[in-house]
């Protein structure tokens, strides 16, 4: 596994805790909707940033070494 494919498995490890912290928050008796909606945020963009170097970067890669 090359080095970028591990940062972007640690982006997703991160956002999966992020998203853990957001459904515990959920689980409270009184959640704080901000604090959910922060932590799905950073999810997300972690996520989005996940998929542009994991899937989109290796597609360019796979493109180039092909043509």
């Amino acid at each position: 596994m090359e080095l970028e494919d591990r940062l972007a498995v640690k982006l997703l490890a991160q956002a999966q805790a992020l998203l853990g912290k957001a459904m515990n928050e959920t689980l409270c008796t009184h959640p704080d909707r901000r604090l959910v909606r922060a932590l799905v945020d950073e999810a997300q963009a972690m996520i989005a940033e996940f998929g542009d170097t994991y899937f989109e970067d290796r597609a360019a890669k796979d493109q180039a070494a092909s043509g």
